[in-house]
């Protein structure tokens, strides 16, 4: 079967973060299990564009992949536009990835004319609290450009709460779920560092043995909720004051403000960024800590919840993510969005046995591996191929 990947971004575009990983790693487990797949996409990565080969087919770990040359980066292609109708005519089922930006809707009609199904990722970006942020633009595109294919489309969800998202907008819509994986195998490792050479590695600084840490991670930008991760940190201290919070992520306009408000608190040396990390140092960053947190206004899925939990981590996450069921399952809790919430969850789990969470955080995340994500998404595939031969 040979799948055709719309995507506007693609790896080794990483500044793009977990999306970038996730779309990798099924095509990868797509790969392995005999599919041909053929991923159209753009050189951008966000600032700049990638030193890939454009305009033709190259090789990436089995992928097929044609990186189209961006018009104007991060924004438009119109190589990629105009080009990709024959990659999707080539294909039998077709993965576009994304809502809002210019390849979908052009693909999306391509496809419709073509006779191809349809598998749309919206990757997260339905919810309400995305859709109130700025102008009216994101509900005219659904409108215009996204309505008419609605109904025509399998949509994929991450979770119940994306379905949701999506039902909440077109309440007639076929959705398959299928969530994120993770490699758990990787994340599979005991500290080798000591904390006072891991907190050294990771802030330039002298901290002594004692120091508990909490960490996050993730784009630096509003939807995080990390101002409101910062003021209940503040409180955290006034219990816990050998305590530091690192957070590791790319900026993407929220940074300034959020040192503002450290300052305001004098919490230069408790709060620090450590700008964004490559794999290794994120399996180093992770496995090292004491409690992962990130109380977001908003997630579809969240690559990193499902890496700190792999990694043997507590997570404190808030209540608009699909990570709902943390509590139960003696690993986490899901929070709302205040700071007394959000204060009391990090005491509690920067107290608990390490050894117990550890314990209980890799066994719920076992299911998520990426060879059964994969074998669910080639189910949806072969349904939709199928179902179109009919």
């Amino acid at each position: 079967m040979k799948i055709a990947v719309v995507i506007p971004s693609f790896y080794p575009a990483v500044v793009y973060g977990g999306t970038i990983f996730s779309s990798l790693n099924t095509c990868k487990e797509l790969v392995k299990l005999g599919q041909e797949v053929f991923v159209s996409t753009t050189n951008t990565n966000m600032y700049k564009r990638l030193e890939v080969p454009r305009n033709k087919w190259t090789e990436l770990q089995g992928i097929h992949v044609k990186y189209y040359n961006e018009t104007i980066v991060d924004k438009l292609s119109l190589r990629l536009i105009t080009s990709v109708w024959k990659d999707i005519r080539n294909a039998d089922v077709i993965h576009v990835q994304a809502i809002y930006n210019t390849p979908v809707p052009a693909s999306l009609f391509y496809a419709r004319m073509l006779g191809k199904p349809v598998l749309l990722s919206p990757r997260g970006v339905m919810g309400d609290w995305i859709m109130n942020q700025g102008n009216s633009f994101k509900k005219t595109w659904l409108k215009f450009l996204i309505k008419p294919f609605a109904n025509r489309v399998t949509w994929h969800a991450t979770a119940d709460q994306e379905a949701q998202e999506i039902r909440s907008r077109f309440p007639n819509a076929k959705i398959a779920i299928i969530p994120n994986g993770i490699d758990t195998e990787y994340f599979a490792a005991t500290p080798w560092l000591s904390r006072i050479d891991f907190l050294k590695q990771f802030t330039g600084k002298e901290f002594n043995g004692d120091t508990k840490v909490i960490v996050s991670m993730g784009r630096i930008h509003k939807k995080k909720g990390l101002d409101l991760l910062i003021d209940a940190f503040d409180q955290v201290l006034k219990t816990l004051p050998d305590t530091v919070l690192l957070i590791a992520g790319q900026d993407e306009g929220e940074l300034a403000q959020l040192q503002q408000r450290i300052d305001k608190y004098r919490l230069q040396d408790k709060i620090i960024f450590t700008g964004a990390l490559n794999d290794a140092d994120k399996k180093t960053f992770l496995i090292h800590a004491d409690l992962f947190a990130l109380t977001s206004h908003n997630e579809n899925f969240g690559n990193v919840y499902a890496e700190a939990l792999a990694s043997g981590l507590p997570v404190v996450t808030s209540i608009y993510t699909p990570w709902l069921d943390l509590e139960q399952n003696g690993c986490g809790k899901a929070v709302g969005l205040n700071v007394d919430e959000i204060k009391q969850a990090l005491l509690d789990y920067l107290n608990i046995d390490k050894t117990l969470v550890a314990s209980a955080a890799r066994s719920y995340i076992a299911a998520y591996s990426w060879e059964s994500i994969g074998k669910r998404f080639q189910k949806v595939f072969e349904d939709l191929k199928n179902n179109e031969n009919e």
